[in-house]
């Protein structure tokens, strides 16, 4: 029941960043919208920012519990952006609050998860030394927290996918392309080309 009640305030937060931003949300708007009393949401938070925290880690949770398939980088990129986007105002509101930085530490978590699965999904393991491996993918990592980023600062008034997609066009398989000049090898090496 603890972990049910624990979700139900989770959820309530959500419900109400989507109506408001975080600092027009208090203790008695969650209480009174989910049906608890203040001691059981005491009893399982330390604050409203406790809570935030718990629902942005649990959505990390949500995504590594899913392994995702994606056959480029800029397809991960877009799951990103859907992550973002099933609580777009949500995710917007804690942005623009007092816990940006707890937003872009999970943002930077899920971005090292989806970058990984795709290449585990499309990479052979000894295509390139391990050092190398993780320099490329703290690069990616960056550029998409990057793009993401002043994606929300923008206040998501672009259409991230479309954005995505145009530079797919520009940046055409150079993930796969940087990955074959450091690793030396023949396009035989990847699983997919």
């Amino acid at each position: 029941m603890s972990g049910f009640t624990k979700e139900i305030i989770i959820r309530t937060l959500f419900e109400l960043l989507n109506e408001k931003p975080l600092a027009k949300i208090t203790v008695k708007d969650i209480v009174e919208r989910c049906g608890v009393n203040r001691n059981t949401f005491y009893y399982h938070f330390r604050d409203i920012s406790d809570v935030v925290e718990s629902a942005l880690l649990r959505e990390v949770d949500n995504a590594f519990e899913h392994p995702v398939e994606v056959d480029s980088m800029l397809e991960c990129l877009e799951v990103l952006v859907n992550l973002i986007g099933e609580n777009k105002k949500a995710m917007l509101h804690i942005y623009c609050s007092v816990q940006r930085e707890t937003f872009t530490s999970v943002l930077d978590k899920m971005c090292q998860y989806v970058i990984k699965q795709y290449i585990v999904h499309n990479f052979e393991e000894e295509i390139m030394e391990k050092e190398d491996m993780k320099v490329l993918m703290h690069f990616y990592k960056c550029v998409m927290i990057g793009v993401i980023l002043d994606w929300m600062d923008h206040r998501m008034s672009y259409d991230l996918t479309e954005y995505a997609e145009k530079l797919r066009e520009l940046y055409e398989n150079t993930f796969e392309k940087t990955l074959e000049k450091v690793a030396g090898t023949k396009p035989a090496y990847l699983k997919i080309v």
